[in-house]
């Protein structure tokens, strides 16, 4: 009896004791202060592009954009919030779901566009993001507001395409017999030829539209083929005319830096000057033209270009001591009008003290006929977009590819040509068989057209954005 009475006095002290401690108010709920975002990140997109349908209508095509591989940069000093990595061109952004999280479950609140009225952040609504909205974040105990600027970026141009603007129409140009364009420096210099006389124009590359009549320097004798005889090597122009070599860095005043009887020249890398003498063999000279030397060939000379000629020089992507030239032309279409492709070659140019003074490697069409570069009139190839791009007008001999179709694409330094999925001629080009091009400073390609005298100056959109942060949290 004893025991029993003891163990009801246990549980009547712990219900007490338990009673007690819920009845005691001393200790408060304490609600959080802070008010911040802590994540942010979008759903499913649509996208909408419109194409040109295969009967030439328009046509719009309809895809989705995975929001969650892009992250959202969130600056928590500066409150913003964005995408240092661009949705894709024609994202719809004005119907967005998104997730938002916030630190300790704090309050989110989303201004409106029309007004300032604030309404509930829910995960399952269709938000518009075309323009930067507002976030308001409360925190639990009501003390704290922040504020924070979401902004949605989307691609305003097709990403990998070009962007195209006719900057002149001039008869000059269109008058053409043959030019050459030039890049050098802040200025676009168009060698021009009429028949009769050779003329030089200029215009900053920031420009396009204004072209000016350069003056002859009294001491050059210009000739109606200086298109043909004019490369580039080390921050100056070099011309051949009337068995001297001239050097210039502004296209008006003139030096001589050497001499040779030379039937025109063909290229240049850093250090040397290209030529094909009297007898079109390739020679080159390491001194601006005073002495000249015969090229090494792993062939015969006679697969070598002589008109249509076109050369780029870039350095090699694992050798800082090496560069790379490549050679493109047509053979004379009198002695060989069964020619279907350009002929090609390339040479790698090495300065190092152990330099192995290389040949100069002929690219055998045989070998790879179905991915060689056509034999077409004023072919014209540049370095760009980490390769060489090639384009000409119509076929010459027995080549019968029309002229402008596409660009051709090379990244292996001449040796394989594809169709450019990147480039391509703008809407409304208009050329004859007189052709030529140029990429600036700024990497933007021009194209100078016979006939019409158009001149076209675009940049791949992909080239031209600037470079956003690749941190994504702070």
């Amino acid at each position: 009896m004893k025991h029993s009475l003891m163990l009801l006095a246990v549980l009547c002290s712990v219900l007490f004791t338990f009673t007690s401690c819920l009845d005691d108010d001393s200790d408060e709920i304490v609600y959080p202060s802070d008010a911040a975002i802590s994540a942010f990140s979008l759903g499913t997109l649509n996208r909408y592009v419109t194409t040109k349908s295969s009967t030439g209508n328009d046509s719009t095509i309809k895809s989705t954009v995975t929001g969650s591989s892009y992250r959202f940069y969130i600056d928590q000093v500066n409150r913003t919030i964005y995408n240092p990595d661009s949705l894709p061109y024609g994202t719809d952004v004005k119907h967005v779901v998104c997730t938002i999280g916030s630190k300790n479950s704090a309050q989110v609140l989303l201004k409106s566009t029309i007004s300032d009225s604030l309404f509930y952040y829910n995960s399952s609504d269709s938000l518009d993001f075309s323009v930067p909205r507002e976030l308001v974040v409360y925190s639990l105990n009501g003390e704290n507001v922040v504020r924070y600027s979401v902004n949605v970026n989307v691609h305003k141009e097709e990403a990998d395409s070009f962007l195209w603007h006719n900057t002149t129409n001039q008869q000059d140009f269109a008058e053409a017999t043959g030019m050459k364009a030039i890049s050098l420096g802040n200025h676009v210099y168009l060698f021009c030829s009429n028949g009769r006389t050779g003329n030089i124009y200029s215009t900053d590359i920031n420009d396009g539209t204004n072209w000016e009549a350069l003056p002859w320097d009294g001491n050059v004798m210009a000739q109606p083929d200086i298109h043909e005889n004019v490369v580039p090597m080390g921050g100056y122009l070099y011309l051949y005319s009337h068995s001297t070599i001239w050097r210039t860095d502004d296209c008006i005043t003139w030096e001589p830096t050497g001499s040779g009887e030379l039937h025109r020249l063909v290229a240049a890398s850093s250090t040397k000057l290209y030529a094909l003498d009297e007898g079109d063999n390739l020679i080159s000279s390491s001194d601006e033209g005073a002495t000249w030397v015969s090229e090494q060939l792993d062939t015969n000379a006679s697969l070598l270009p002589t008109t249509d000629l076109s050369f780029c020089c870039f350095s090699s992507r694992v050798d800082k001591d090496t560069e790379i030239i490549t050679l493109v032309g047509n053979r004379s279409e009198s002695i060989f009008p069964d020619d279907v492709q350009a002929h090609v070659w390339s040479k790698l140019a090495d300065f190092s003290q152990f330099s192995t003074h290389d040949p100069w490697m002929y690219v055998n069409p045989d070998d790879v006929a179905s991915r060689m570069l056509p034999r077409l009139a004023s072919l014209n190839i540049v370095n760009y977009d980490n390769g060489i791009l090639a384009a000409g007008a119509s076929g010459r001999g027995a080549c019968q590819e029309k002229g402008f179709q596409r660009f051709y694409f090379s990244n292996d330094g001449g040796i394989y040509w594809n169709k450019s999925e990147s480039c391509s001629f703008p809407a409304g080009f208009e050329c004859g068989d007189v052709f030529t091009m140029t990429v600036d400073a700024n990497n933007f390609l021009w194209l100078v057209c016979g006939e019409s005298g158009q001149v076209w100056k675009g940049r791949m959109s992909a080239n031209s954005g600037e470079k956003r942060p690749t941190a994504f949290t702070e």
